[in-house]
């Protein structure tokens, strides 16, 4: 028989959207207790959204899902095109009963084992629909005399995004994003377009000696209608009050428009205005991201546990900083990641509730401690806590699933992250670095390269964009990358290490020794990663001293390493019984 490969409409559903319903379609009694049929469904659904339909043919299901031999033809056992019909049956039978109301749809036409994946036609586009509950908190304007006071203001800004999240319905678009569209707040089309976001909470702040004058406007996006806006005098010592007020007031009201909103936000605990003014100016540093923020970050979350040591926030801040220390290889491991394990540890004793405290702790256990199994199991607390916080979508895609193999998952979570969070660099970044360790290098060039062309000044961009040029074996490209970001970012470890190797690929062995013996060199006088010297050895071809230091880099639990199991840098070693070994140590087999 012709297999006719039928054409899903993706384009019109997000693929997280597809898995989700995938999922809800698995765990219904129809399908449960049939482990194969669901791998059918399963198999069939992934190859489509990967854009391998084509490949859905007898023989591969054959094989893949009913475990037939690699001699199996089709013409003589008839085990799939039995099954396909069953499945067909069993989804009719789910859509006109409990899955009558789904807006996605997975069906199969006879004849083909390509699913048709399509919305209701009576149903709203999704994003429609999941727009009608988002909101964009964009950052508030700082109205004060001085510009000292914009932490303040930005600080406001981030503590409504947290209320808001933790209403329960309500979707609100991350920091990241927002902040982008900061001197855009009348451009409600910018806004609707690209945070996919129906309101938009616009405001701002004047602090003017003791008194304070907070003004909110909840804007329609669509129309250009206000929904509510409200002007707060208070006193500074008001703050706590200020932040309750304006996110109760924005639920109410959206609650009436929308029906579907609980009333009250869930608040975070209070502090001292003192340690509230030193945490919110290390938020503010920290969201800078460069090494020289993140050392200002840890002096101000510092100074603010100082003022308060029962404050959550300020210890939930430290944990952070210290984690992106050690991933950035800026920090000893042995040094940091103690250090952010005993705040991300102490933050949640001060408050159980903090999904930021949660989300570095798996970190650490993942990256430092090896315990795979713990670090999922924190990260999915913290997203069961708040989930809109985009960063432990991101974390448990690209710092979990990925690197212990499961693609599949790695891309949903990312992909839930980056709808959190459209417009944040580091979020497609990682989306970039996941096509990369999947093979699809081109795609990982063009995510990276947009990347470069919104945000020229993100350095990370540069080194990834070199990387996946080296992979896809563009190697004049990836060198020519890899130096721009070296001139951007500085002498960092990490693009060092990948632009000797390049050299060392394309035969310029003098240039790659040159910059070996500068990292060695500085290994004498500071920290420097093992993983960097690693690949440039193995960009020279030398294995054994490659492994040798691959073995320094575990003894010293280097978070890097923890990325050998996917990472096609290392795809020479692969095979060889020191790294099996190495693997196997890390939790990666």
């Amino acid at each position: 028989m012709e297999i006719q490969v039928a054409v899903a409409r993706q384009s019109e559903v997000y693929p997280s959207a597809v898995r989700q319903q995938l999922e809800r379609i698995l765990a219904h009694s129809l399908f449960n207790r049939s482990e194969r049929m669901g791998r059918f469904l399963r198999l069939a659904v992934e190859r489509t959204l990967a854009g391998k339909a084509g490949e859905l043919k007898e023989y591969l299901i054959g094989v893949e899902v009913f475990d037939r031999k690699a001699t199996y033809d089709p013409r003589v056992d008839p085990i799939v095109r039995v099954e396909a019909r069953r499945l067909r049956s069993k989804l009719k039978a789910y859509y006109e009963s409990d899955g009558r109301a789904d807006a996605v749809t997975i069906q199969f036409v006879a004849g083909s084992y390509a699913p048709q994946i399509q919305r209701r036609a009576e149903a709203p586009p999704a994003r429609v629909a999941s727009g009608c509950n988002t909101i964009a908190v964009l950052p508030f304007a700082n109205l004060s005399p001085t510009a000292e006071h914009e932490y303040f203001s930005d600080g406001l800004t981030e503590e409504l995004i947290h209320a808001l999240t933790a209403v329960p319905g309500m979707r609100v678009v991350a920091w990241n994003s927002a902040a982008r569209l900061r001197e855009r707040q009348q451009d409600l089309a910018a806004i609707r377009q690209q945070l996919h976001a129906a309101t938009a909470l616009t405001g701002s702040v004047r602090v003017a000696g003791l008194g304070l004058r907070v003004r909110a406007q909840l804007i329609d996006t669509e129309s250009g209608v206000y929904l509510w806006s409200e002007t707060f005098d208070r006193t500074m010592q008001d703050v706590f009050a200020i932040q309750e007020e304006i996110a109760r007031s924005i639920v109410r009201t959206l609650r009436v428009r929308l029906g579907s909103v609980e009333e009250t936000p869930v608040g975070r605990s209070h502090t001292t205005l003192t340690s509230y003014d030193w945490y919110l100016k290390g938020r503010y540093a920290w969201n800078r991201r460069s090494p020289e923020s993140l050392a200002e970050a840890i002096r101000h979350f510092e100074a603010a546990i100082a003022a308060d040591d029962r404050s959550a926030l300020p210890h939930a801040g430290l944990a952070d900083s210290y984690s992106l220390l050690v991933d950035y290889g800026l920090m000893p491991p042995d040094e940091g990641m103690p250090r952010a394990k005993a705040a991300a540890n102490r933050a949640l004793e001060l408050d159980p509730g903090l999904a930021e405290a949660y989300t570095s702790l798996a970190f650490v256990c993942s990256h430092y401690d090896r315990d795979w199994q713990e670090a999922e199991a924190l990260y999915r607390k913290a997203v069961e806590l708040t989930p809109s916080y985009a960063t432990a979508h991101h974390w448990l895609g690209g710092d979990c699933y990925l690197l212990l193999g499961r693609f599949d998952e790695a891309l949903a979570e990312i992909e839930t992250a980056l709808q959190l969070d459209p417009l944040s660099s580091i979020l497609r970044d990682g989306l970039g670095f996941t096509l990369m360790t999947m093979g699809r290098h081109e795609e990982a060039v063009q995510v990276h390269r947009e990347i470069v062309e919104t945000d020229p000044t993100f350095s990370k961009a540069y080194g990834s964009l070199g990387r996946a040029y080296v992979q896809q074996g563009n190697y004049a490209e990836g060198i020519a990358v890899l130096e721009k970001g070296r001139s951007l970012a500085g002498g960092i470890p990490s693009i060092l290490g990948v632009l000797g190797q390049a050299y060392g690929l394309v035969g310029e062995r003098e240039r790659a020794r040159e910059l070996l013996a500068s990292l060695r060199e500085r290994g004498q006088r500071e920290f420097v990663p093992c993983t960097p010297i690693a690949l440039i050895h193995l960009g020279l071809g030398e294995k054994e001293q490659a492994l040798d230091w691959l073995e320094r880099g575990y003894a010293r639990q280097e978070s890097a390493l923890t990325a050998m199991g996917v990472h096609p840098a290392y795809d020479a070693l692969r095979g060889e019984p020191r790294f099996e070994t190495l693997l196997e140590r890390l939790g990666l087999r």
